[in-house]
């Protein structure tokens, strides 16, 4: 069970609660949870659970139905088992409930869509006959008749099958520490120790997803760290840097955005990003299409790019495809008070950046544009002040679509453009840098900041509107391409 990257020497110590089994490990490695529906036979209810059969309904076209499903199995040990995963087939577009021996089964987060529901507590198994009932809501369907899909499985993982699922992420840094997040597929305790960088050891409480902030002594060395995951007697090895806090007068960061979609260029974006070797990276979000879709953030955004999060500070801001998900605030550290705030801000050397939330409302006096005014305030003496957010003042692309009035249609739009733009003039900001639109637009609005749209790190690329001149008269550089924006102090 090796995850190698790269080979840097700090240590991620990855061990189960003190309430697991000890794990077994076969020679080879290669065991397999155990699937306890294998040979299950199930049966199904369109009348609330009255009568049962074993043919699969039928959903009618235009029609809405409530399907229970029900299915038998038998476990022999079951304090064998750690955890439980149950895989579904049931469609996003229904509503499903799913219970084991009468106790809901649920996931690890409220509002979470879980293709597998991980980390199912295994003690809601019993020795003998197992029921599994799921309860399943057929919404109205354009299409023809089709036959609900069931295809279920329930692996029961034991301690060898620890695994870090998520991460690790670098988060934000600062001269005496660094942040990292991961996540783990069953309850478990990690601990960072390296040589001459953490002392002591930072560990944590027992759960699934881990947030912490290490203390560390500078000056580190970059290639001076290592993660690893030790469960009892077997390894499990992933591995991160410790991140370089930028030294005075030098920083380079990269801005880039909107990574969604497309997962083949988004791992080609993020391969040349870490080639540039920047101190940290500023996302301006849209980092998966579907943000409540738990497997989304895996599959298609760190599983491709699991070098570059590993190894490059990551400062998040969220896009409207995010959709406020709950595993936003737990996978990110941004650079504030619990590392969890969406408007966030950070003075590294002679730069302040500063990172919103624009899908939260910006209009005048609003509590947005009161904690930015005093952010500007105090970062006065900043050579530098870059504002990231998702959301362009101007834009040539589709979001930058006129209402009849003449002024942006989208609120987010609007607001960046008539109530965010002018305080950074104000305040002699430099940049404000976006994404949303997934094209590259550099713009040159009168007031001396400059604005970046730099939505190409993956999302299908967008064009020019035939509006674009009366959208965006300041534009001076248009590009719908795969990039990312380094930027140089």
């Amino acid at each position: 069970m090796n995850r190698k990257i790269f080979l840097p020497p700090l240590l991620l110590i990855v061990t189960l609660s003190a309430c697991a089994p000890a794990p077994c490990r076969a020679m080879d490695g290669t065991v397999q949870p155990t699937d306890l529906l294998q040979s299950a036979q199930w049966c199904y209810s369109t009348d609330g659970g009255k009568t049962f059969s074993t043919t699969p309904p039928t959903v009618p076209a235009e029609s809405v139905i409530r399907v229970i499903a029900r299915t038998e199995f038998i476990v022999d040990d079951p304090s064998s088992y750690v955890v439980l995963e149950l895989t579904h087939g049931v469609p996003r577009r229904h509503r499903a409930s799913f219970t084991l021996n009468g106790k809901e089964v649920q996931g690890p987060l409220d509002g979470m869509f879980y293709r597998t529901i991980p980390a199912i507590d295994a003690k809601l198994l019993k020795k003998g006959k197992n029921v599994l009932t799921a309860d399943i809501s057929c919404p109205r369907h354009k299409a023809k008749e089709f036959k609900l899909p069931l295809k279920m499985s329930l692996a029961a993982l034991k301690g060898i099958h620890l695994n870090i699922q998520t991460g690790p992420i670098l988060g934000a840094i600062g001269k005496d520490y660094f942040t990292v997040t991961c996540r783990t597929n069953m309850p478990a305790r990690i601990s960072f120790c390296a040589v001459d960088a953490i002392r002591p050891p930072v560990r944590s409480g027992t759960g699934l997803i881990y947030r912490l902030k290490v203390p560390i002594a500078r000056p580190v060395k970059r290639t001076d760290v290592l993660i690893k995951a030790d469960v009892s007697d077997s390894g499990l090895t992933t591995d991160m840097r410790v991140p370089r806090y930028p030294e005075a007068g030098k920083f380079r960061f990269v801005a880039m955005g909107d990574s969604r979609t497309n997962v083949k260029d988004w791992a080609k974006v993020a391969a040349a990003v870490l080639e540039t070797k920047p101190d940290l990276v500023v996302f301006t979000g849209d980092m998966v299409a579907s943000g409540r879709d738990d497997w989304q953030w895996d599959n298609e955004f760190f599983a491709p790019a699991a070098e570059f999060f590993a190894t490059i500070p990551f400062y998040a801001v969220i896009g409207n495809h995010e959709a406020n998900a709950p595993v936003y605030n737990e996978l990110f550290y941004t650079p504030s008070e619990d590392g969890r705030a969406r408007n966030w801000s950070q003075k590294i050397g002679d730069v302040l950046l500063i990172g919103i939330d624009g899908t939260q409302g910006w209009a005048a006096e609003s509590e947005n544009i009161k904690w930015l005014a005093k952010t500007l305030i105090d970062g006065k003496d900043a050579k530098f002040i870059f504002l990231a957010g998702h959301y362009p003042a101007w834009t040539s692309a589709r979001h930058g679509k006129l209402a009849e009035n003449g002024l942006p249609a989208e609120r987010q739009v609007r607001e960046a453009q008539r109530v965010i733009w002018p305080l950074l003039v104000k305040h002699k900001a430099t940049a404000m840098i976006a994404g949303h639109d997934h094209c590259y637009e550099r713009s040159e609005p009168p007031g001396g900041v400059t604005h970046i749209i730099t939505g190409g790190a993956g999302a299908p690329r967008y064009g020019k509107r035939a509006t674009a001149e009366m959208q965006n008269p300041h534009s001076k550089v248009f590009a719908s391409k795969l990039h990312y924006c380094l930027l140089t102090v």
